[in-house]
């Protein structure tokens, strides 16, 4: 097991991690979507015994954190980093162990073996777009370190071309202001990211989100992405390119199909 600390352990056995503990994740009850269920168990039981696991963000991927949560306690063995503050705290609730990444060996590049997410819309070439659950940056500093990346969708998801939802951008705050102004210069409008009470949303990197209307869809997004991440003040953009190893896509009825997408 890849630790610096102290050995594997079974994944409901205690915590470990320097990440400071809050108040925990939401406790209000959403109804139970059997898609995203289904998606869970199918990207839960892809997970094998001593693999390094990345958690994504999202109530997809809160599904298939309380599958996992189920393995683990039937035995499976993993070590654990989140993508994001809710994540882990679900993960931890749950029983799992979570890591920092100060706890884990990086001197690999591809230091996860796989990285489990979602996706708020994914191209006929695999690209993607992320960032609705706000965790865009971290969920690319993972998946992009992972040497598997697994995405859960339901087929709604699945587009020709990206750029039928809104982009997300992730902005320093002090530079939040500049990067709209130069966004509205290129010809997109965007809006900052709010929370229910209207007050700023805040990412787990302290930085605001600006949510970008695309004028058209991208034909190149690969092009798109150097062009918005060279606005001063973008931290990351929501747009992943080539980082999908396997989708898991559902239809309503909860029919399930698996694309190995760098074999195709």
């Amino acid at each position: 097991m890849a630790l610096l600390s102290r050995p594997g352990q079974r994944c409901f056995e205690g915590f470990f991690s320097e990440m400071t503990k809050t108040s925990g994740v939401d406790e209000k009850v959403e109804p139970i979507d059997p898609v995203k269920v289904k998606l869970g168990q199918i990207a839960a039981n892809e997970i094998k015994d001593n693999q390094i696991v990345g958690l994504g963000t999202g109530a997809t991927a809160a599904e298939f954190i309380k599958c996992l949560a189920k393995r683990c306690k039937e035995g499976l063995r993993i070590t654990v980093v989140a993508s994001s503050n809710e994540s882990f705290m679900l993960a931890q609730e749950l029983g799992i162990s979570v890591y920092k990444l100060g706890a884990i060996d990086i001197e690999n590049e591809f230091f996860l073996d796989v990285y489990v997410d979602e996706a708020d819309e994914v191209d006929e070439n695999f690209n993607m777009i992320k960032g609705r659950g706000g965790a865009l940056h971290r969920a690319k500093v993972l998946a992009s370190s992972s040497k598997k990346v697994i995405i859960m969708i339901n087929s709604s998801k699945k587009v020709k071309l990206l750029g039928r939802v809104d982009l997300p951008i992730e902005v320093t705050k002090f530079g939040s202001d500049l990067a709209k102004k130069r966004l509205a210069d290129l010809g997109y409008s965007s809006e900052k990211r709010k929370n229910k009470d209207d007050s700023p949303y805040v990412t787990d990197n302290d930085n605001y989100i600006l949510d970008v209307k695309l004028t058209k869809l991208l034909e190149n997004p690969e092009k798109a992405h150097g062009v918005f991440k060279n606005i001063t003040g973008v931290v990351e953009t929501g747009i992943f390119i080539d980082l999908v190893d396997k989708l898991i896509v559902s239809d309503t009825d909860e029919n399930c199909e698996i694309i190995n997408a760098k074999k195709l």
